[in-house]
């Protein structure tokens, strides 16, 4: 409890704050397209930027880190690094609310040596090759984020963390990312630290 309890004060904005709307990442599906076409998926926010990759019509579930200045355009992952689609053809899924609270599933992870950790719905599950022979699920006792503030927190059993949304980057590719978490650990003689990039697509 009294971890919680330090958590939470953590997590509270001042309330001088000012007011600021987090709508990204979010999850979007290609929309307006047709049947026998497909959506551009540029190296810049410009219909000049060479093409890096097409989305058929029916692609869903993709998600969108930022928009550039007049949010005309937004930034998503393609293969191993990142590009730019028209938003004019995009259409955001419906019930996403990641100002009152984190998006679940979130798939997080990091390097050295490649653990995993998903948030689902009422449960964590990670995974570490280093630690355990088979993945750790915890029930969450704790999650949640504070209106208009960019973090929340999660406790479940050996892990107690935040999750941030902030650019992220794995370090070993171009692609981008729009939440990072920091947990701990706690298990296997000691109190392990983790940070790494969580994304709302597995």
């Amino acid at each position: 409890m009294r971890m919680l309890a330090l958590l939470l004060a953590f997590v509270a904005p001042s309330l001088l704050a000012a007011q600021e709307s987090f709508d990204l990442p979010a999850l979007y599906d290609v929309s307006g397209v047709a049947s026998n076409d497909t959506l551009n998926v540029r190296a810049g926010p410009t219909v000049n930027a060479p093409v890096l990759d097409e989305l058929g019509p029916e692609r869903d579930g993709i998600e969108v880190l930022a928009f550039d200045g007049d949010r005309k355009w937004g930034r998503i992952n393609i293969g191993e690094g990142a590009g730019w689609v028209s938003m004019a053809y995009m259409s955001r899924q419906p019930g996403q609310n990641p100002v009152s609270k984190l998006p679940v599933p979130l798939f997080c992870g990091g390097t050295e040596p490649f653990w995993s950790l998903e948030i689902g719905q009422g449960q964590v599950t990670f995974t570490d090759p280093g630690m355990d022979a088979d993945p750790l699920v915890q029930e969450i006792e704790y999650e949640g984020t504070v209106p208009w503030s960019p973090r929340g927190a999660i406790v479940a059993g050996d892990i107690t963390g935040f999750v941030s949304r902030e650019a992220c980057s794995d370090g070993m590719s171009d692609r981008q990312y729009g939440w990072r978490i920091d947990f701990l650990r706690s298990g296997n003689g000691g109190h392990f630290m983790f940070s790494g990039c969580c994304s709302l697509q597995n």
